[in-house]
């Protein structure tokens, strides 16, 4: 029910084919295009958010993002340059976080007052941080996993956040055995 999807890569978009950069054994660095993909999501590259912006109800309206470049430097880490004059406003009434294996923001953590456990894992229960309306799950909640852990953890999220929206849900839990045991 999504008037639009709109996903944000701080990486620049990878090649179609597979990268002269990562030869077999590596994992092939190219571009993947999944169904969520294409049912109609506008991808942008090389995009930073910088601020989650909301009304005086404290409701999200907005995201605050800019363009940005890597400047490599042989034998130091990748720098992230943001570009001068680039910074977009996009409305926005809902936002979801993907990390992947890079763990929890330590400056988003502290931002948003969101308590971490000594891993600086988000600290959540059914869920929900201590932060009323964020929830979290997956590596931001367990820790680096595999994908099978991302995808039970994501399921039992939407759950608990339909219980939060709507006050019941139709959803399956793995707590009933309605989803396989993992």
């Amino acid at each position: 029910g999504a008037k639009s999807v709109t996903n944000f890569e701080i990486l620049p978009k990878p090649p179609v084919g597979r990268s002269e950069s990562t030869p077999w054994p590596f994992w092939p660095l190219q571009l993947k295009t999944s169904s969520s993909h294409e049912e109609g999501c506008d991808r942008n590259w090389l995009i930073n958010t910088k601020e989650f912006i909301s009304n005086d109800k404290g409701e999200l309206t907005g995201l605050k993002t800019v363009e940005v470049a890597w400047k490599m430097t042989p034998g130091q880490r990748p720098e992230l340059i943001e570009k001068e004059g680039s910074e977009k406003i996009w409305p926005c009434d809902l936002a979801l976080l993907a990390l992947g294996f890079t763990g929890p923001e330590k400056t988003l953590s502290e931002q948003l007052g969101i308590e971490t456990d000594f891993r600086s894992n988000y600290k959540a229960h059914n869920y929900q941080t201590n932060v009323p309306h964020i929830f979290t799950a997956g590596d931001m909640r367990r820790g680096q996993s595999l994908i099978v852990w991302a995808i039970s953890e994501g399921r039992e999220a939407a759950r608990e956040v339909d219980l939060f929206l709507m006050g019941s849900t139709n959803l399956p839990t793995k707590g009933k055995g309605d989803l396989p045991s993992l």
